[in-house]
């Protein structure tokens, strides 16, 4: 209730309003409701939320609609609190309803037939106001850790899934070479007639996805199109030498010091992912797909990276003792806090005011500290799998140059068996 009813996104409280009970006191109201018809149970409330298009309504009619949507599910039973938040880019409603009717002492069922009745209701109401309303729902919502990482722009198995999509469209004129370009990044693409979607399955994937939920531009419809189009933008250019360029470094590298051990390992691995270095572009397309698990863990990667660099930390025994350092630091932090609570609550004045500082000062390093601990716990747990990923990625790049000169070699014999004759023609 107390999140429903924020101040800082309810415009102090003016979006709230109570069915059945006071916002002010509506707390209370509902625990003497509940008192009242002898009922301990643990689920005390329920939360629901309604969303409006970004743009489409002002705060005052958003708050309306939900008022009257708290009435129509639930206001011949039970307690309602509806509040109208505004600090995000489309308008929405809380609803945090009494589990207990004040009516009967019933409980609340929030089962799929309730759901669809909000639904249904909630849409009836949308369209006596004009408002948009999802014809046709696309069912399971996304994780929403994907959601924020497409937002944000961020690689997700979807959208590198699309980058190759993409990239093999650009280089193909028939679905075989859709096929081919696709199986080089580590793809496989179904094509089976008897099957209405064609979908792409990847390298370590459980369960191939449809290529229509990719996007509009995915449908199978839509890739003929772009693959068809490509035939009318051949371009013929003239070959013309490779220019190369010579650059001279003064020193030497004999010396250099390699860095090994955590930091060199997790160093590679950034770099591997295309994370180092910095500013550098990444076709994440054409990743191993031991990497591309990994997009999403990016973010953790590289914090943990910083810790082991600014560290110094290349060995796990020296892991283990920053470790024990953080959390000796932490324990006597946690201590001498505990001490400072019990003097704050027996001083006054500056006195008061300088312990408050020298608290607000302990629990900003606590968090620091916590935070620590928590990469060096995720350091110990991902490093051994890195090592092992790594030394199959390296396995494969081996065995594809192998092919890949193999495959040269059978090409230059060819060339040679096949040359004619100088001879032949006299």
């Amino acid at each position: 209730m107390e999140y429903a009813t924020n101040k800082d996104k309810t415009e102090q409280r003016f979006f709230v309003t109570g069915v059945n009970c006071d916002p002010t006191t509506a707390r209370d109201e509902m625990m003497i409701t509940k008192a009242g018809w002898s009922d301990t149970s643990e689920i005390v409330c329920y939360h629901g939320f309604q969303s409006f298009k970004h743009g489409e309504v002002t705060p005052e009619q958003a708050h309306e609609v939900g008022v009257k949507l708290a009435e129509r599910m639930w206001g011949d039973r039970f307690q309602v609190i509806v509040a109208t938040h505004l600090n995000t880019d489309c308008l929405h409603n809380h609803f945090v309803v009494n589990s207990v009717s004040f009516a009967d002492g019933m409980h609340y069922h929030d089962n799929k037939a309730n759901l669809r009745l909000l639904r249904q209701r909630s849409d009836e109401l949308c369209r006596e106001y004009a408002l948009s309303v999802i014809e046709h729902p696309s069912g399971k919502k996304k994780p929403y850790a994907l959601y924020q990482a497409e937002k944000q722009g961020r690689p997700t198995r979807d959208n590198v899934a699309r980058q190759a999509v993409d990239e093999a469209i650009s280089k193909s004129f028939t679905l075989k070479d859709f096929d081919r370009q696709l199986a080089e990044m580590g793809y496989r693409i179904n094509f089976d007639p008897n099957r209405k979607y064609w979908t792409i399955i990847g390298k370590g994937w459980q369960r191939p996805k449809r290529l229509y939920k990719l996007g509009e531009e995915y449908t199978n419809d839509r890739i003929m199109e772009r693959i068809s189009e490509n035939s009318y933008a051949v371009k013929f250019q003239s070959f013309s030498e490779p220019q190369v360029k010579v650059y001279r470094v003064k020193g030497s590298l004999k010396n250099a010091r390699k860095i090994g051990g955590l930091r060199g390992l997790y160093l590679h691995y950034c770099y591997k992912l295309g994370i180092l270095p910095k500013g550098r572009k990444q076709n994440y397309a054409r990743l191993h797909y031991l990497l591309k698990d990994d997009l999403m863990k990016m973010e953790a990667i590289t914090q943990e990276t910083r810790l082991l660099c600014r560290n110094h930390i290349d060995t796990a025994e020296q892991l283990c003792s920053y470790k024990g350092s953080l959390e000796t630091e932490m324990s006597a932090l946690l201590q001498k806090r505990k001490e400072l609570y019990s003097k704050s609550r027996r001083t006054s004045g500056e006195e008061k005011e300088a312990v408050k500082a020298e608290l607000s000062d302990i629990s900003g390093r606590l968090k620091i500290i916590r935070k620590e601990v928590r990469l060096c716990e995720g350091i110990a747990a991902r490093s051994d799998t890195l090592k092992e990923k790594l030394q199959t990625i390296r396995a494969d790049e081996h065995e594809q140059q192998r092919k890949e000169l193999m495959k040269n070699e059978h090409r230059r014999r060819s060339g040679r068996t096949n040359r004619p004759n100088e001879l032949g023609g006299l």
